[in-house]
């Protein structure tokens, strides 16, 4: 069969070369069967494809609900273990919250009582509003958020002075 393939190029090369058009067509019709052969395909191999593919599937159908149980079970020791260990903290803070409520509660009652007993005048109001004001202020966390409030603010005012300037420049 090469020998065939052999003598069937050469002489559609040669018939090509030459300009011999018919005899160079059909001399590489008998040529591009014999290059292009394809091999057969068995009978059962569409079955047998089908029945790997299933295979594959179960597999990873297996595979998918082992990864579900062990998910499931991590997650479910995570949650014990962070129930266990977030418990005392959760416990904790609630119960402080709920002493620094009843703490202001009476504080609030107790000032009202005061108030009205010694009589509340409109400086002692003021005097009041500032001193929580003030402690409001120095608390630290305040004081960082009111930095960083006006140091936004400050580059804002560049950034706009900036514009304002580069737009006056391109009105001249």
């Amino acid at each position: 069969m090469d020998q065939d393939l052999f003598r069937n190029y050469r002489r559609w090369r040669s018939a090509d070369e030459d300009g011999r058009n018919d005899e160079a067509d059909a001399a590489f019709m008998s040529f591009f069967p014999g290059v292009t052969g394809d091999p057969p395909v068995s009978p059962d191999f569409a079955g047998r494809t089908m029945a790997e593919i299933a295979v594959v599937r179960a597999r990873d159908a297996r595979r998918a609900r082992w990864f579900r149980v062990a998910f499931g079970c991590g997650a479910s020791l995570g949650t014990a273990a962070a129930v266990y260990f977030g418990a005392a903290w959760l416990v904790t803070s609630f119960s402080s919250g709920l002493m620094r409520l009843l703490n202001l509660m009476v504080g609030s009652i107790v000032q009202v009582a005061a108030a009205a007993h010694t009589g509340a005048d409109s400086w002692n109001v003021v005097s009041n509003l500032g001193r929580a004001a003030a402690a409001f202020a120095a608390s630290p966390s305040v004081t960082m958020v009111i930095l960083a409030m006006q140091g936004v603010a400050f580059v804002a005012l560049v950034a706009l002075q900036r514009l304002l300037r580069s737009d006056t420049e391109s009105l001249r």
